[in-house]
């Protein structure tokens, strides 16, 4: 299994590069001369599009759930959360938080589950999305066995 470092830094330049398809599209010109911007995670052979579904209502879901008001500061694509998290986890690599990573790891999934439930039903084909959730179910796997083995040291250490 690859290591946590390898899983958060590929999630992290993921996170970037969903930002960076995000404001390229928003930021998009109206003049018919210039080249429109074409994703690398949009292949028309497969029908792939990332950027759809970043445009999606659920592309912010701190606005989408009500737990930021939409439009405001706060109110951040899915992509910057990603960033913080696989940030997150890069800074407290040599830091022993087993808990918190867990607790972070089990809010990321949980993200990802919805994410997954929402793209299969609307029958979207997002690489990028998919590969992050594949990627924050690896994250959780290697934070549960760390949890596991932070805690059996423990009564090991009580006994």
């Amino acid at each position: 299994m690859p290591k946590v470092s390898n899983l958060a830094f590929f999630g992290l330049v993921l996170s970037a590069y969903a930002f960076y398809v995000e404001y390229k599209h928003e930021h998009e010109s109206d003049d018919p001369n210039e080249e429109p911007f074409v994703a690398l995670c949009d292949i028309e052979a497969i029908s792939a599009s990332c950027s759809q579904v970043f445009a999606l209502p659920e592309g912010k879901l701190l606005s989408y759930f009500g737990i930021v008001e939409a439009g405001s500061m706060l109110d951040q694509p899915n992509a910057v959360l990603g960033a913080l998290y696989y940030g997150t986890i890069l800074l407290t690599l040599r830091k022993n938080y087993p808990m918190l990573k867990f607790i972070m790891s089990c809010m990321a999934m949980s993200s990802s589950i919805y994410l997954a439930i929402v793209l299969t039903t609307l029958k979207e084909l997002c690489i990028l999305c998919w590969t992050t959730h594949i990627l924050n179910t690896l994250l959780l796997a290697k934070f549960f066995k760390g949890l596991k083995q932070s805690k059996s040291e423990k009564t090991i250490k009580s006994v």
